[in-house]
C-alpha cells in the first residue's frame, strides 16, 4: 500500500500513544503547517546605505489628503511616494479595496522624515500588513513627529500583475505644511527653465505629425497643461536633498498658485496676448512742450506743421518684458489701424535726435510719462504722400513703450514741403 506523506507522519504519534506516557511532545506549529496559511509581512531589505528609498522603486510624491494607483510587475516588490507634512500631523494610510486587485496581499510602511542628506532611514515609524479589507493593509492613525518628507513603502510578496491604490487622508485639519504666500508668487526657476526647454524645442524642431515647426502659441498649450504642472513638479520634487522651498508645501499649493504664475509669466515672454490700453493724462508740463512746438513750427516755412502726444497705460501683472510690437498692435486698435510705406525700430536716443527739434519732449518723456531710467523701445511708423503737383505730406508716428511703468506714448508730427 502506497502511504502519503501525512500518513507517515501520523505512525509515530499513534505508535507512542499506543506505549504510554512519552516526554517528547508533538510541537504545535508543525502541526499546524499542514492546514493554515501563514501571512507574511514583506518589508523592505534595509539597503547598505541606510536609506530605505535605495530599497524601493520610488514612484514620485503623494498629496495628502490624496492618493495614487498603479501596479505590480515582480515578486516581491516595493513601491515608495514621498508626503509633506507638518508636525503634529496625524494621518491615515490605506490600501483600498476600491482600485485594488481582489486576492492582493500587501505591506504598508512609514519611514522618514527625510534628512539633510536626503536619507529617509531605515526607522519604520508605522506599519501593518492585513488591518485593510482582506489581506490588504491599513494604518488607521500615525502621528508624525515633525515637519518634513516621509515615504510610505507598499509591498508584496505575490503580486505581480495585480494593481493596488494607496491612499492618504489627514485626521486632524491640515497636514501638509503651509508655507509663506511669497514661494509661490514668483515661477521657479527649475520649473521655468523645463518649460523653456519644453517650447523652444517645439518651436525650434519639425514636429512629426504636423511636419512642420510648432508655432510658440501651439508650442505654449503643449508645455504648459495640467499634465505638464504634475510632470514638472515630480522632476523638481523628486526627493533629492536639494528640493526648493515651495516643495514642502505638495503639490495642489504648487498647482494651485504657482503654476498659474509660470503659465502667466511664459504667456507674456512668447508675447501670447494682447495689451489692452486707458488714456492715461499727460502732465502739465508735457502739454506746454507740445504747445510750444506747434508754435513753433508753424513759424517755419511750412504751408503744414503740427504734432500731437497722447499717453496709455495697460494692466501687466508678471515680470515678463512687454513687446513693443503688442503696443504698436494695440495702438493700430485704438485709431482704426495706422497708414505706413515704411518702419523702423529705434532707440530712445535715436527718436531724441530724430524727432523736429521744436518740440521738446526730452526729458520731460522719461520722467513724467516713465521712471526716468527705464530703457524705452520706440518703433517709428512714416509714410508721405502727394497731396498737389509737387507737394507733399509727411506723417510720422512714433510708438514708445516704457516696459517698467506699463505705459505707452504716441508722438504723432505731420509736415508738408514741395517734393
Amino acid at each position: 500500500m502506497r502511504l502519503n506523506l501525512k500518513t507517515l507522519w501520523l505512525v509515530p504519534a499513534l505508535l507512542a500513544s499506543a506505549c504510554g506516557p512519552t516526554d517528547v511532545l508533538l510541537d504545535e506549529d508543525s502541526a499546524s503547517l499542514d492546514t493554515v496559511a501563514q501571512r507574511v509581512l514583506y518589508a523592505p531589505p534595509p539597503p547598505a546605505s541606510g536609506n530605505i528609498l535605495d530599497a524601493t522603486t520610488y514612484m514620485g510624491s503623494v498629496a495628502v489628503p490624496g492618493s495614487v494607483q498603479t501596479r505590480f510587475t515582480t515578486n516581491p516588490q516595493y513601491f515608495s511616494f514621498s508626503f509633506q507634512a507638518r508636525a503634529g500631523a496625524h494621518l491615515k494610510l490605506e490600501v483600498t479595496h476600491l482600485g485594488s486587485s481582489m486576492g492582493l496581499d500587501t505591506g504598508l510602511f512609514v519611514y522618514g522624515p527625510r534628512a539633510a542628506n536626503g536619507s529617509y532611514g531605515t526607522t519604520v515609524l508605522a506599519q501593518d500588513d492585513d488591518a485593510g479589507y482582506g489581506q490588504l493593509s491599513k494604518i488607521a492613525g500615525v502621528a508624525l513627529p515633525t515637519q518634513g518628507e516621509y515615504l510610505a513603502v507598499v509591498s508584496a510578496g505575490a503580486g505581480s500583475g495585480k494593481q493596488f491604490r494607496l491612499q492618504l487622508d489627514c485626521l486632524n485639519g491640515t497636514c501638509t505644511p503651509v508655507l509663506d504666500p511669497s514661494v509661490y508668487s514668483s515661477c521657479e526657476l527649475n520649473v521655468a527653465t523645463r518649460i523653456e526647454i519644453c517650447v523652444q524645442a517645439r518651436v525650434e524642431e519639425v514636429d512629426p505629425v504636423l511636419g512642420r515647426r510648432m508655432t510658440a502659441q501651439e508650442a505654449y498649450d503643449v508645455c504648459t497643461g495640467l499634465d505638464d504642472a504634475h510632470a514638472n513638479y515630480l522632476y523638481v520634487c523628486d526627493g533629492s536633498s536639494e528640493q526648493p522651498e515651495f516643495c514642502a508645501g505638495g503639490e495642489a499649493p504648487y498647482t494651485q498658485q504657482m503654476w498659474p504664475v509660470c503659465r502667466a509669466f511664459y504667456r507674456d515672454y512668447y508675447g501670447l496676448y494682447t495689451l489692452t490700453l486707458s488714456s492715461a493724462p499727460l502732465s502739465a508740463n508735457l502739454q506746454a512742450k507740445v504747445s510750444a512746438g506747434n508754435a513753433a513750427c508753424q513759424t517755419q516755412n511750412w504751408s503744414t506743421c503740427h504734432g500731437e502726444l497722447e499717453a496709455y497705460s495697460f494692466p501687466w501683472s508678471t515680470t515678463a518684458t512687454p513687446w513693443l510690437q503688442r503696443a504698436v498692435e494695440a495702438v493700430a486698435d485704438q485709431r482704426g489701424g495706422i497708414s505706413y510705406w515704411g518702419e523702423e525700430l529705434l532707440s530712445y536716443s535715436q527718436f531724441v535726435a530724430q524727432a523736429n527739434p521744436d518740440f521738446q519732449l526730452h526729458p520731460a518723456l522719461l520722467t513724467d510719462v516713465g521712471n526716468g531710467t527705464e530703457a524705452v523701445q520706440v518703433h517709428h511708423l512714416y509714410d508721405e504722400h502727394m497731396t498737389a503737383p509737387d507737394y507733399c505730406e509727411f506723417t510720422h508716428t512714433y510708438v514708445l513703450l516704457f516696459p517698467e511703468s506699463h505705459k505707452v506714448a504716441v508722438f504723432d508730427y505731420l509736415y508738408g514741403r514741395d517734393c
